[in-house]
């Protein structure tokens, strides 16, 4: 009776002890990811490059209000959720949302992926996979297919930018002809791997503010390079980091930053 109750007690504190954040160094870097349910950091000789909650503090800096100003229903939120974290590339969804004068609302959804071994991040696709493959993978998929503006400008293409002009928004309002060029460079994420090849879903924007707040993904394969690869390989077993397909199950971290004007809190 001792025993099972002691056996109890036990159970008792390990389910209320609070989970220990993941960690995992990226092999052949000096790049450290802690992760725990709120939040995530990489780290770098100990100092902080990139992080989910150190994001508050830039959020609520850029809310400040002139005095004078009439705020009635102003508001705004920001959050970043992650979905893939391959070697040092960490890609998350961004959304924010809100008004803040004007003449309307604002909304956005995408998906950001970042170097965290670069200033500021900085990241391109393009840099990893060969461009060829990359643009292959996109005359090839059917979303991107049904927004043709100029069949002879699409077959001719030998650039991600050419075939970008060769689309048209189209009844659902994709943003290919506006900023298209630089969804595909950096706004992905990593689903799966097939074989020697990977899942890449991209984040187009929306072409006009009366779609404002869309986000359209597509989703192409395309052959991993020889020297990307093992992070890859161990991004797919959760060795180091986790793919897109994987992030529920590893309790990917997500955070949610809101705002309203001092005075509507004083009330």
């Amino acid at each position: 009776m001792a025993r099972m109750l002691m056996e109890s007690l036990l159970m008792v504190v390990l389910l209320a002890a609070p989970a220990q954040p993941r960690t995992w160094k990226v092999t052949g870097s000096d790049v450290t990811f802690e992760m725990s349910a709120k939040d995530l950091r990489g780290l770098r000789g100990g100092k902080e490059v990139f992080g989910l909650q150190s994001r508050k503090a830039e959020f609520l800096s850029g809310m400040e209000v002139p005095e004078g100003t009439d705020t009635l229903g102003w508001e705004a939120s920001q959050s970043f959720k992650v979905l893939s974290v391959v070697g040092p590339w960490v890609s998350y969804e961004q959304t924010g949302a809100g008004f803040t004068g004007g003449a309307h609302p604002y909304a956005s959804t995408k998906y950001v992926t970042e170097d965290v071994t670069k200033p500021q991040g900085a990241f391109s696709l393009l840099d990893v996979f060969p461009e060829k493959d990359v643009l292959a993978a996109l005359k090839a998929d059917g979303f991107v297919r049904k927004h043709i503006h100029d069949e002879a400008a699409f077959k001719s293409a030998t650039t991600v930018e050419a075939l970008m002009q060769s689309l048209e928004p189209g009844e659902d309002c994709v943003g290919f002809d506006l900023g298209g060029l630089e969804s595909v460079k950096r706004s992905v994420a990593f689903h799966h791997v097939e074989g020697d090849k990977v899942a890449v879903r991209i984040s187009f924007g929306y072409a006009a503010e009366a779609c404002r707040g869309r986000n359209f993904v597509v989703g192409v394969l395309l052959p991993i390079p020889a020297s990307p690869r093992p992070a890859f390989e161990r991004a797919s077993k959760r060795q180091e980091g986790f793919l897109m397909k994987d992030a529920k199950a590893v309790k990917a971290p997500s955070v949610q930053f809101t705002w309203e004007p001092p005075e509507r809190k004083q009330e």
